[in-house]
C-alpha cells in the first residue's frame, strides 16, 4: 500500500506539462466511495485451450471468411 511520502514523490516527478492531468485525476480520486481492490479473473479456461489455440483460432477464421465470400457470391447470381 503507498504512503503519503510515496504519492509525494510520485507527484513531485511529474513533468510540469502533465500536472494539469495529474490535478484532475486527483481532485477526482477526493470525492465518492473508496476504491475496493481490483477484481481478479479466473483464467483457468485459457489453460484448458488448445495446444496452438492461436494458430486454430486464425484457422477457423480463415474457414469463416471463405463461407461469407462464397455466400456473397451465391447471393449475386
Amino acid at each position: 500500500m503507498a504512503t503519503r511520502e510515496d504519492v509525494h514523490r510520485l507527484v513531485d516527478a511529474v513533468p510540469e506539462a502533465r500536472l494539469p492531468a495529474v490535478e484532475q485525476v486527483l481532485r477526482a480520486s477526493l470525492g465518492g466511495p473508496v476504491p475496493t481492490a481490483p477484481r481478479q479473473f479466473a483464467s483457468a479456461g485459457a489453460l484448458s485451450a488448445e495446444h496452438d489455440f492461436a494458430e486454430r483460432s486464425e484457422e477457423i477464421l480463415r474457414e469463416h471468411d471463405g463461407d461469407t465470400a462464397a455466400d456473397s457470391e451465391r447471393a449475386r447470381g
